[in-house]
Order: C-alpha cells, then structure tokens, then sequence
C-alpha cells in the first residue's frame, strides 16, 4: 500500500484544522500558572495532594498507596487524547488494544478474553463507571472529553477494603477540573490521521461558579478509520487450511464513532451542606474487524451505551466531622446499530443484554483525636441485569424447495434464554482508622465486606506503615491489602454466539488477592524525586476460559504468585528540560492450577510484557512557550493467551518493540481578543512500525499504524 509522505500528512493536517476552536482552561493552582508546564517545580510534585488512597486529600508522600498522578499540564503537553495513553506512561500498566476496546492489564495479570481492563477500577471524581454487565472499563475518547480532566490518580495495588469489588489489582480516578477553574465556553477541534485515513472531530464545553452554584459541563466526538490492516502472521488460525479467515483480506470498514457526556453541578444549601449533581454519558461505537467471534467477517459493529448518574449531599456539622450521603442510578446496554458478524451471509447477530440498576450510601468522617481519624460506611446497590444472549438478524430470505419465502431479510429470531433476567444485590460496610505516630509516621488499618446475593460473603482488609518526614524529600511504605474480583453477569449467565464461544458458568466466585508492597521516594536535591516499589502478589481462584463440550467457560483454577517491582523517576537537570523515567517488571513465580484439558501447553504471564521501559523528554522552547516531547517504549515479549497456544498446541510469544511518540505543544495563544488558544499535536508509532499483541480466539491483533492528532482549543471568554 501507498504511503502519504511526511510532508502531505501534515499538510492535510494542519490545512484542515487551523480555524478558530478552542480547548478549556485549567484549574486554578496558584503554585503552577496555567499551562506553564516549565514552572512545574520538580521536587514539589512529592506534595501533590492526591485523594484516592483515603478518600481525604493528602500529601502524596503520606498517603498509605503506591499512587502515580498525571496532571493536566503533562496531558496537554504531551498531545494525549484518551485515557489509555494517559495510563500507558504509568509503570506496571500494560494496554492489549484490540482496536475496539483497551484491555488494561496491571503487574503481569491480564483480565482476559473480552475484559476491558476489569482487573482495574476506574472511577470519575470517586465514582465508579464500569460497564456493570461485564465490570469492563472504557479508557478511550468515549470515556470523558479530556479538556475536563484536572489530573489522572493511578493506585497500582489492592483497593476493595475502601472502594468494594473490582479495585482488584488497582483503581483509576480521573479528578476533573473546577467551574471556577474552567470558567466561560469552549470549543475544541480535533484532526486524526490514521496512517492514510484522516478524521475529526470536536468537543464543547461550558463551566462556571457564581456564589454558590458551580456547573462543569462538555461533550465530545470523533471519527477515525483504520482500515487496512492485516491478521498477524502469529495467530494460529491462519495455520488452519480449512479456516476461511486467512481469504478475507484486510480489515475493511473498521471506523469508530466514540462519543462522551459528562456533567457535574454544586449549590450550597447554607451552613455548611452542598448538594452535587454528576452525569457521565459513554458511548463506545467501533468497527470490530478483530473480535475473536468474527475476525475480519467486514461486518462487526460493537456500540454500547454506559450511563451513570449521582446524587450527593455534603455536610460538615464541625470541623472534626463530615458526613456525606449519596445515591446513584445506572443503566448500560448496546445501542440499536450494534452487529455482531460471523462471517455469515445469511445472519447478523444482535446482542440482547443490559442492566438497570440502583444504589445509596453513606459515609462520614470523624477527628477522634488530632491523631486519629476514622472514616466509616455503607453502600447498597441492586442491579436488574438482562441476560446476555444473541438473537439472529436474518439478512437473506429464508425460503422453502418450492420458493415460498418462510421468513424475509430483516426477520429477527430470539435467542435462546431471549429476555431472561437476573438481580444482583450487594451490600457493603467499611471502617478504617488513620493514626498519626508523630510528625514522621503513620499507620492505616480498615476493612470492608461485601455481600452478595449471588457469590456470597467477601471480605477485604489493609494495613499501611507510611514514614514521611515533612522537612525532608522523601517517604518510605510499608503495605498490605486483599481484595476480590466479583464475577460479571456476563462471566456467570451468557448464552454462546456459536461453537467454541463463551458459555456462562453460574458456579464461578470471585477471585481474591493478597498484597504485600514496599515503596520508597527519594528526592534528589532539587533536580528531581525517584520512587521505587517491589510487590508479592498472589492471587486465588483465577479465571481461565477452558474447553467445557463444546465451549468455553470460565472457571476459578489457578493460584497464582507474581513478583515485581516499579521505578517511576522524574528530573529536571536545566530549567527548560525535564525527563521522566519509569519502567515495570512482573514475573509468576509459582503457578497452581486445577484441571484443564489434558496435554494443555503452560503459560505464564499471558499479555503482559517480560519488561517495560518509557523515557520521556519535555523541553520548552523559548518562542511562545512551545513544549516539544519525545517518548520512547521498549516493551518486552508479550506471552500468547492460554486459548491461543492451546489452538496452536504449543506456547509461543509475538515479539518485543519499540513505541516512539512525538508532541509539539502551545500551552497559550492569544489569536483571538484576550481569549487563550491552546494547540497540540501528537503523532504516535512515529517511524509507522508493525508490531503485534496476543488476541484470543486464533487470533492476535495488529498495531494501529503511525497515527497523528491535533487538538485545536479555543476559549470564547467567560460570560
């Protein structure tokens, strides 16, 4: 295929985009100006307040959690435009993108065929946005119009003693921007260039503060294509003469429409209560041209709609006591033009699935003593969850000997288990207790359980030692956590597409994991700070898909110990440079598994890399404050999944290579009135490298290809 040179990919860029949009400001930080990425003072980001780790803002070297941030001046620096290339700069992450959803994995555990990064809880502004029928996460456009984003709070470790099921292995809390901070309307332009394939799109967003009324509001979309990509010669379907995937070519038609929501609204209510509002609107729309049902059938379409909303109430009766109580609904399912392709001529598939549901809480703090602080609460939720089974969408007549048409194109026929439904309620209390041993140490202890009505009693507990000199740069931990995975509703109840497809397994429990963490911070005179952790983690009751008849079904069979360590290291050795170190390494060193198909190769560490490394390099230019970056990211071998080196009857890896990135970026212009305009440009896989992540189901994916995005922002003032 024809490549555009360098030259014509920009100029069609850049030719295309230059016109007046815009990008919201940033939060107010009277420590970093806006924008002004140069001024960050390096030693300072060990003083980040985060609050993730105890749901109360903290320093970041007292919190009892190994916590990266990434703060709204590096993303917009950078030219990220998703979440998932925020969450790829953070050691011991790793992102399987099979170019529909991101299957975030996390100190060598992956969730496995179709999870979208379940193994992680990801949260806005502390709630929870999980797409409940399969606990899968959206970490692209759909998820939130970035522009929104204040900074990224990444707990790599256990979380369920404070946040329940799923902050299994970590938990993800994008903490978005103020009224105050984002005052006045925005518009932002946004241009793509997937290898020869241009795109666009655009986000608008409008915030204010007045008195005591706040309002946070934006919408995003966009459109990309990336067509053009081949099976990689990896995957052991192409090694099967009979399978008809090897004849159909290039994907074809692979585009994706992702479109986001998002809003937040305060009023005070006099004294000291508030009442919130929050809605998050997620609307994953792409071409599946490698989903394992139907590889390069040219006809997948997966779209679903994630909807969450909050209800909050805030007090503070005095300053030693703060009380919060909440309620929440949801509801998530795929949208009307959602098809599922066999590589069939005469069906479609349509996915009937769903869940409804709702919850409350409540919660408080309270000063016992100027030394110890308790947090306490309790939370219900009940979801009504719509069984997922696939109904056929004939698209060619169904006619008898004689011609007689028995059922036209169009005619949907139910599935089997069609309409089925079931309740899934869970109710869960925690205590923790924050104690002060001193101005240099601290302890945490607290614990939650859960119960559910389907897979029982779960309980989790943590236990921190956190030494954090405020007069000196450094901090040093000491952590312990367990925490479980519940099973999804698809995991437990899911009809199968076809054979050798995922059949539900209502027997299936929740995974559990126990933690130990030691995690140490140093600054270094003024130039920089550097952190280092090394974990054990063991994990009971994996999940693996096992051949069951004529499917496939998960099953709790492994116990599993994995070893590693972090390094995350920032440095600024002249005022204009600073650099950013991190690298990851997680290893199974001891692996028990229960029965699987007899002969069954052995794999460790499936989807995850051998090591990860990632340098990146900012310098401000002094023209206008241009920020130029460069990221380097040598990855490891990744390990095939355990359904691919079973198809393949032996393990095998697909190999190591080397993402490389580039951003040019202006934190503030002023081509319009007094009103800032903000651009960034970020190409991706720079020198369009081909390399390839293990799939499932016979396959493995392709890389994206060199990929461009430029973002245009303009502020239209304040009202």
């Amino acid at each position: 295929m024809r490549r555009r040179p360098w030259s014509s990919l920009v100029a069609v860029l850049l030719g295309g985009l230059l016109t007046p949009v815009a990008r919201a400001q940033q939060p107010t930080a009277p420590e970093f100006p806006p924008g002004d990425i140069a001024r960050l003072d390096i030693e300072s980001l060990l003083e980040i307040p985060v609050v993730s780790p105890t749901k109360e803002e903290q320093r970041g070297a007292q919190t009892p959690a190994v916590v990266s941030v990434i703060s709204w001046e590096e993303i917009q620096a950078r030219g990220y435009t998703s979440l998932a290339e925020v969450l790829n700069a953070v050691p011991g992450l790793y992102d399987v993108y099979d170019l529909t959803t991101h299957n975030m994995g996390i100190r060598g555990i992956n969730g496995g065929a179709r999870a979208s990064g379940n193994v992680l809880k990801l949260m806005i502004d502390g709630h929870p946005v999980d797409y409940r029928p399969t606990t899968g996460n959206f970490f692209g456009v759909e998820l939130i119009p970035l522009e929104l984003v204040e900074r990224v709070e990444v707990i790599r470790g256990p979380a369920s003693a404070l946040y329940g099921a799923n902050a299994f292995l970590g938990v993800v809390n994008v903490i978005t921007k103020s009224g105050e901070a984002l005052a006045g309307a925005h518009l932002v332009g946004y241009g793509a260039m997937v290898r020869e394939h241009p795109g666009g799109g655009g986000a608008l967003v409008v915030a204010g503060e007045q008195g005591p009324l706040e309002l946070v509001a934006g919408l995003s979309a966009l459109f990309i294509d990336r067509s053009g990509l081949e099976l990689p010669a990896s995957s052991p379907v192409l090694q099967e003469p009979s399978n008809p995937v090897a004849a159909r070519g290039p994907s074809r038609n692979d585009e994706a429409r992702p479109k986001s929501f998002f809003a937040k609204g305060s009023v005070g209510l006099g004294g000291k209560g508030r009442l919130r509002l929050f809605a998050s609107i997620q609307n994953l729309d792409a071409g599946g041209e490698f989903q394992d049902f139907g590889p390069l059938s040219h006809g997948t379409r997966v779209a679903i709609v994630n909807q969450n909303y909050w209800l909050t109430y805030q007090v503070e009766p005095s300053k030693k006591l703060s009380l919060e109580l909440s309620g929440h609904y949801l509801h998530g399912a795929p949208s009307s033009v959602q098809r599922l392709d066999l590589g069939r001529p005469d069906f479609v598939l349509l996915s009937s699935s769903g869940v409804e549901g709702f919850g409350a809480s409540a919660g408080g703090r309270w000063e016992v003593h100027r030394r110890l602080t308790l947090t306490l609460g309790a939370d219900f939720v009940s979801e009504n969850h719509l069984l997922q089974t696939f109904d056929r969408l004939l698209t060619q007549d169904v006619t008898a000997p004689d011609g007689t048409v028995l059922r036209p194109a169009g005619t949907i026929i139910p599935g089997e288990a069609h309409g089925e439904h079931r309740v899934f309620r869970n109710g869960g209390a925690l205590v923790q207790a924050q104690l002060s041993l001193g101005e240099d140490w601290s302890v945490v202890a607290g614990g939650r359980l859960d119960v559910h009505n389907i897979y029982g009693a779960n309980p989790s507990a943590r236990l921190g030692v956190v030494y954090a000199p405020r007069e000196k740069a450094r901090s040093l931990k000491l952590l312990y956590g367990s925490s479980f995975k519940a099973p999804s509703a698809v995991q437990l109840y899911t009809q199968p597409m076809t054979i050798l497809d995922i059949q539900g397994n209502p027997d299936l429990k929740a995974q559990t994991a126990h933690t130990l963490e030691l995690a140490g911070t140093q600054g270094l005179a003024g130039l920089g700070e550097l952190s280092l952790n090394l974990f054990v983690l063991g994990v009971n009751g994996r999940v693996e898909f096992v051949q069951k008849g004529l499917y496939q079904q998960a099953q709790n069979i492994l116990r599993e110990w994995v070893v590693g360590g972090e390094l995350e290291s920032r440095f600024q050795p002249i005022h204009s440079l600073r650099l950013r170190l991190s690298g990851g390494v997680a290893r199974t060193v001891s692996r028990t598994a229960g029965v699987l198909l007899t002969g069954s190769p052995e794999v460790h560490n499936p989807l995850f890399p051998t090591y990860q490394l990632r340098l990146i390099g900012e310098y401000t230019l002094p023209w206008e404050g241009l920020v130029a970056t460069l990221e380097l990211a040598p990855t490891g071998p990744r390990g095939a999944s355990q359904s691919n080196a079973l198809r393949k009857d032996s393990d095998y890896q697909v190999p190591a290579y080397l993402y490389t990135a580039v951003a040019l970026s202006i934190p503030e212009l002023h081509l319009w009135k007094k009103n800032p305009t903000r651009l960034s440009l970020r190409v991706s896989n720079v020198f369009n490298q081909s390399w390839t992540e293990p799939g499932f189901g016979g396959i493995d994916y392709p890389s994206q290809g060199i990929t461009a995005f430029l973002t245009v922002s303009q502020s239209l003032g304040k009202p």
